[in-house]
C-alpha cells in the first residue's frame, strides 16, 4: 500500500470540500451562476470543469 504524505491528504479533502459545494449549489439551485456576481457561467466551461464556481471575470476567485 502506498503511504500519503500530508500534501496528498488536504488534496483531497480540498477536492472534496469543492465537490461538496458544488452538490449544494446543485441543490439550491444556483450551480450555473457565478458566486461573486450571479451571471450565468457557460454550460461548456461547466461541462469541462464541473467545479467551476466563477465567471471568468473572475477567475482568481476561482
Amino acid at each position: 500500500m502506498t503511504d500519503f504524505n500530508n500534501e496528498s491528504v488536504a488534496a483531497i479533502e480540498t477536492t472534496l470540500n469543492d465537490v461538496d459545494r458544488v452538490l449544494e449549489r446543485l441543490r439550491v439551485g444556483n450551480y450555473r451562476s457565478c458566486q461573486v456576481c450571479q451571471a450565468p457561467i457557460d454550460e461548456a466551461e461547466l461541462i469541462t470543469t464541473p467545479l467551476l464556481a466563477n465567471c471568468p471575470a473572475h477567475p482568481e476567485l476561482a
